[in-house]
């Protein structure tokens, strides 16, 4: 049996995927791309040769449940981990951590988005075997995937590597959220600065003694009801206490404040979909950049580098826009600058405090 297993965070509403993604559909349970798979299902297809289907658990919400063991039949319902409430991503870590530390003291475990493109699966593949195997040997440590930066982003955390470990493992020595985008180019031009990927690996049973020292009132909870975990009693009881946790990232509360987080760079063909325009890499475009999913009579007049998505079977003429979405769904319809998508996820809930 092998030590190492592998959690799928699946757990988001994608409100900046709006209107393809919905609260009822999230982005991570939709082919956004038309590969005939969800994000979910690839990123479960990615981690299968590394740990085995049979060790990946996904973090969700209870109401998407169903969805996950309908796009992969092959789960237990035990495989699927459902958090009663939204919290952020440190409590339902620490949850997985427990779980998995209660079935295997051994265990090693990497925490994975689930709405991620990765293309360069060989690449990546040995950078997670190779973080594994790191930790096999340094158990106190944490290692994440660092991603080589291509243009000063804004809407990404980041990395700075300090010293060199192995030859393709390095010393974090500071994260940096967000950063206005003067300070974006210029840690971009030292070269020491990774986009900050979001995946990371560590020993479930050192990652639960670092909850236990700098987030304890959180563990308390967990401490006092650790009986409860993985038995018919669990589901219960975390009704009960999992709401009082504290809504906090796992970067705030224990990443920033660990001294022992390593960093393997690399490429990997990377995406984070966040938003519409994410997807301008990986979908086709014509002539004059505009890209297209979904259908194929589309008729562009007097347009350029706009995002297009409508339906299969639909056809549709726009004329005279440039840089814009334009989304049209069975239910709603998108049309958007792209530079003000980010204002997207509000007026979602600007409009749905309507309904």
């Amino acid at each position: 049996m092998t030590n190492n297993y592998c959690v799928i965070m699946a757990g988001g509403i994608g409100s900046r995927f709006w209107p393809a993604s919905t609260e009822q559909m999230p982005k991570q349970f939709l082919d956004i791309l038309g590969t005939g798979k969800s994000l979910l299902l690839q990123t479960v297809n990615r981690f299968i040769p590394i740990v085995g289907i049979e060790n990946i658990l996904v973090l969700t919400n209870e109401m998407y449940k169903d969805l996950v063991l309908e796009q992969v039949p092959e789960f237990s319902e035990e495989q699927v981990v459902c958090e009663p409430a939204r919290r952020n991503t440190a409590p339902c870590i620490l949850y997985a951590a427990i779980k998995i530390w209660k079935k295997n003291a051994a265990a090693n475990f990497i925490v994975a988005p689930s709405d991620h493109i990765i293309t360069k699966t060989n690449e990546f593949s040995n950078a997670i075997t190779n973080g594994l195997s790191f930790l096999e040997k340094q158990q106190e440590s944490c290692v994440t995937l660092g991603i080589q930066p291509n243009f000063p982003s804004t809407g990404f955390g980041y990395i700075k590597r300090g010293h060199q470990v192995e030859s393709d493992l390095f010393e974090v020595e500071q994260f940096t959220e967000k950063p206005e985008l003067a300070k974006a180019k210029d840690m971009i031009a030292t070269g020491q600065y990774y986009w900050n990927s979001g995946l990371f690996m560590w020993n479930a049973a050192h990652l639960v003694e670092l909850f236990s020292k700098l987030q304890p009132k959180m563990f308390k909870l967990f401490e006092d009801n650790l009986s409860t975990i993985n038995t018919n009693k669990e589901i219960e009881a975390l009704k009960e206490y999992y709401p009082q946790c504290e809504d906090i990232s796992v970067d705030y509360a224990i990443l920033e404040k660990d001294k022992n987080v390593f960093v393997i760079p690399g490429n990997f063909g990377w995406s984070d979909l966040g938003s519409w325009s994410s997807l301008k890499d990986h979908a086709k475009k014509d002539l004059s950049n505009n890209m297209i999913i979904g259908s194929e009579t589309v008729l562009f007049g007097n347009c350029s580098d706009n995002i297009t998505v409508i339906p299969k079977n639909k056809k549709a003429i726009i004329q005279g826009l440039k840089n814009y979405i334009i989304v049209d769904t069975k239910d709603a319809l998108l049309i958007c600058p792209i530079e003000k998508e980010q204002e997207i996820k509000a007026f979602v809930k600007k409009l749905n405090s309507r309904a």
